[in-house]
Protein backbone atom coordinates (compact mmCIF):
# COMPACT_ATOMS: atom_id res chain seq x y z
CA UNK A 1 0.00 0.00 0.00
CA UNK A 2 2.96 2.28 0.29
CA UNK A 3 3.88 2.89 -3.26
CA UNK A 4 2.49 4.95 -5.57
CA UNK A 5 -0.32 3.77 -7.74
CA UNK A 6 -1.98 4.78 -10.83
CA UNK A 7 -5.27 7.43 -10.73
CA UNK A 8 -8.45 5.61 -9.96
CA UNK A 9 -11.81 6.21 -10.99
CA UNK A 10 -12.69 8.85 -8.38
CA UNK A 11 -9.87 11.14 -9.60
CA UNK A 12 -7.51 9.83 -6.56
CA UNK A 13 -3.87 8.59 -6.16
CA UNK A 14 -2.16 6.77 -3.38
CA UNK A 15 1.38 8.52 -2.74
CA UNK A 16 3.71 8.23 0.13
CA UNK A 17 4.13 11.36 2.35
CA UNK A 18 7.54 12.67 3.09
CA UNK A 19 6.32 15.70 6.37
CA UNK A 20 9.40 18.33 6.25
CA UNK A 21 9.79 21.53 8.20
CA UNK A 22 9.93 23.45 4.67
CA UNK A 23 7.62 23.95 1.50
CA UNK A 24 8.36 22.92 -1.56
CA UNK A 25 7.07 24.24 -4.79
CA UNK A 26 6.13 22.80 -8.35
CA UNK A 27 9.32 23.38 -10.53
CA UNK A 28 12.02 23.77 -7.37
CA UNK A 29 14.88 21.49 -6.89
CA UNK A 30 14.91 19.95 -3.62
CA UNK A 31 18.18 18.17 -2.37
CA UNK A 32 17.39 15.87 0.74
CA UNK A 33 19.52 13.63 3.35
CA UNK A 34 17.55 10.47 3.87
CA UNK A 35 18.72 8.47 7.31
CA UNK A 36 15.92 7.10 8.91
CA UNK A 37 14.96 3.40 7.86
CA UNK A 38 11.49 4.20 7.37
CA UNK A 39 12.12 6.87 4.44
CA UNK A 40 14.64 4.96 3.51
CA UNK A 41 12.64 2.01 2.60
CA UNK A 42 10.45 4.53 1.49
CA UNK A 43 12.71 6.25 -1.20
CA UNK A 44 14.12 2.72 -2.29
CA UNK A 45 10.63 1.79 -3.28
CA UNK A 46 10.51 5.26 -5.34
CA UNK A 47 13.93 5.01 -6.87
CA UNK A 48 12.54 0.99 -7.87
CA UNK A 49 9.66 2.05 -9.53
CA UNK A 50 10.63 5.36 -10.75
CA UNK A 51 7.80 7.11 -8.69
CA UNK A 52 7.10 10.38 -7.16
CA UNK A 53 5.94 10.85 -3.24
CA UNK A 54 4.64 13.99 -1.82
CA UNK A 55 6.49 16.62 0.12
CA UNK A 56 4.17 18.03 2.87
CA UNK A 57 4.65 20.98 5.58
CA UNK A 58 4.37 19.83 8.96
CA UNK A 59 1.70 21.08 10.70
CA UNK A 60 2.03 19.53 14.47
CA UNK A 61 4.69 17.39 15.24
CA UNK A 62 9.08 17.14 14.06
CA UNK A 63 10.79 15.59 11.35
CA UNK A 64 11.97 12.76 13.20
CA UNK A 65 10.42 9.96 15.43
CA UNK A 66 6.39 9.83 16.01
CA UNK A 67 4.56 10.43 12.35
CA UNK A 68 3.63 14.30 12.17
CA UNK A 69 0.42 15.42 10.94
CA UNK A 70 0.80 17.37 7.37
CA UNK A 71 -0.39 20.39 6.07
CA UNK A 72 -3.45 18.98 3.72
CA UNK A 73 -1.90 20.97 0.64
CA UNK A 74 1.49 19.41 -0.62
CA UNK A 75 3.82 18.65 -3.71
CA UNK A 76 4.14 15.75 -5.63
CA UNK A 77 8.68 15.30 -6.15
CA UNK A 78 10.49 13.52 -8.61
CA UNK A 79 14.28 11.79 -8.08
CA UNK A 80 16.62 13.25 -10.18
CA UNK A 81 19.91 11.60 -8.38
CA UNK A 82 20.54 9.60 -5.61
CA UNK A 83 23.94 8.28 -4.03
CA UNK A 84 24.39 5.38 -1.36
CA UNK A 85 26.13 6.48 1.70
CA UNK A 86 27.49 4.26 4.56
CA UNK A 87 25.16 2.97 6.98
CA UNK A 88 22.23 3.08 4.16
CA UNK A 89 21.89 6.63 4.47
CA UNK A 90 21.51 8.66 1.26
CA UNK A 91 21.47 12.05 -0.57
CA UNK A 92 19.26 12.56 -3.37
CA UNK A 93 18.20 15.24 -5.31
CA UNK A 94 14.80 16.21 -6.25
CA UNK A 95 12.36 18.41 -7.97
CA UNK A 96 8.90 19.76 -7.47
CA UNK A 97 6.04 18.00 -9.71
CA UNK A 98 2.61 19.21 -9.08
CA UNK A 99 0.41 20.42 -6.12
CA UNK A 100 -1.85 18.33 -4.41
CA UNK A 101 -4.46 17.87 -1.49
CA UNK A 102 -4.74 15.20 1.00
CA UNK A 103 -7.96 13.75 1.00
CA UNK A 104 -7.60 10.85 3.10
CA UNK A 105 -4.45 9.19 5.72
CA UNK A 106 -4.50 5.35 4.78
CA UNK A 107 -1.13 4.56 6.34
CA UNK A 108 0.49 6.01 9.20
CA UNK A 109 3.01 3.89 10.22
CA UNK A 110 5.89 3.24 8.98
CA UNK A 111 5.92 6.08 6.88
CA UNK A 112 2.87 8.33 5.55
CA UNK A 113 0.49 7.28 2.65
CA UNK A 114 -2.12 9.09 1.28
CA UNK A 115 -4.99 9.41 -0.88
CA UNK A 116 -4.33 12.67 -2.86
CA UNK A 117 -5.92 14.87 -5.47
CA UNK A 118 -3.84 16.63 -8.02
CA UNK A 119 -4.66 20.38 -8.16
CA UNK A 120 -5.40 22.23 -11.13
CA UNK A 121 -3.10 25.16 -11.87
CA UNK A 122 -5.50 28.29 -12.69
CA UNK A 123 -3.43 31.16 -14.47
CA UNK A 124 -6.39 33.76 -13.54
CA UNK A 125 -7.45 37.27 -14.22
CA UNK A 126 -5.18 40.45 -14.58
CA UNK A 127 -2.06 38.14 -14.75
CA UNK A 128 -0.19 39.67 -17.95
CA UNK A 129 0.05 42.91 -15.85
CA UNK A 130 1.27 41.63 -13.15
CA UNK A 131 4.07 39.19 -15.05
CA UNK A 132 5.40 42.40 -17.02
CA UNK A 133 5.93 44.26 -13.56
CA UNK A 134 7.19 41.22 -11.63
CA UNK A 135 9.65 40.42 -14.41
CA UNK A 136 12.13 42.99 -13.73
CA UNK A 137 11.78 42.35 -9.60
CA UNK A 138 12.54 38.35 -10.38
CA UNK A 139 15.71 38.87 -12.67
CA UNK A 140 16.74 41.41 -9.89
CA UNK A 141 16.17 38.69 -7.23
CA UNK A 142 18.11 36.27 -8.88
CA UNK A 143 21.41 38.17 -9.84
CA UNK A 144 21.19 38.92 -6.20
CA UNK A 145 21.05 35.49 -4.98
CA UNK A 146 23.78 34.41 -7.50
CA UNK A 147 26.07 37.55 -6.35
CA UNK A 148 25.31 36.03 -2.50
CA UNK A 149 26.90 32.82 -3.33
CA UNK A 150 29.95 34.21 -4.99
CA UNK A 151 28.75 33.74 -8.75
CA UNK A 152 27.53 36.37 -11.26
CA UNK A 153 24.86 36.05 -14.18
CA UNK A 154 24.16 38.47 -17.17
CA UNK A 155 21.21 36.73 -18.17
CA UNK A 156 18.64 35.67 -16.16
CA UNK A 157 15.95 33.17 -17.75
CA UNK A 158 12.45 34.31 -16.69
CA UNK A 159 9.73 32.02 -17.23
CA UNK A 160 6.98 32.94 -19.92
CA UNK A 161 4.61 31.21 -18.09
CA UNK A 162 3.00 32.91 -15.35
CA UNK A 163 2.22 29.70 -13.10
CA UNK A 164 6.10 28.71 -13.52
CA UNK A 165 7.32 32.35 -12.94
CA UNK A 166 4.68 32.81 -10.00
CA UNK A 167 6.55 29.56 -7.83
CA UNK A 168 9.84 30.56 -9.78
CA UNK A 169 9.68 33.54 -7.44
CA UNK A 170 7.68 31.99 -4.64
CA UNK A 171 11.20 29.48 -4.04
CA UNK A 172 13.74 32.18 -4.46
CA UNK A 173 12.41 33.84 -1.55
CA UNK A 174 13.64 33.68 1.75
CA UNK A 175 10.14 33.27 3.31
CA UNK A 176 8.83 31.60 6.63
CA UNK A 177 7.22 27.81 6.20
CA UNK A 178 3.92 29.29 6.82
CA UNK A 179 4.00 32.37 4.34
CA UNK A 180 5.27 29.62 1.93
CA UNK A 181 2.82 27.28 2.29
CA UNK A 182 0.15 30.33 2.13
CA UNK A 183 1.44 30.67 -1.49
CA UNK A 184 1.26 27.34 -2.10
CA UNK A 185 -2.44 27.02 -1.30
CA UNK A 186 -3.18 30.05 -3.46
CA UNK A 187 -5.45 28.77 -6.52
CA UNK A 188 -4.61 30.71 -9.10
CA UNK A 189 -1.38 32.66 -10.54
CA UNK A 190 -2.30 36.07 -11.00
CA UNK A 191 -3.53 36.19 -7.08
CA UNK A 192 -0.19 34.20 -5.97
CA UNK A 193 2.24 36.81 -8.61
CA UNK A 194 -0.16 40.17 -7.00
CA UNK A 195 0.64 38.46 -2.83
CA UNK A 196 4.15 38.52 -4.29
CA UNK A 197 4.53 42.30 -4.97
CA UNK A 198 4.81 43.54 -1.82
CA UNK A 199 7.24 40.34 -0.64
Amino acid sequence: MSQPQDESPDGLTTLPLFPLNLVLFPGMDLPLHIFEQRYRDMIGECLDKDAPFGVVLIKEGVEVGDPADPERIGTSTRILSSEILDQGRMNILTRGERRFEIEEIVQRVPHIVGRVRFLVELEGEGYAELVSQINEAYVTLVQNLTALTGGYTSRVSVPEDPVALSYAIAANLDLEPHLRQSLLVTETAATRLSDLVPL
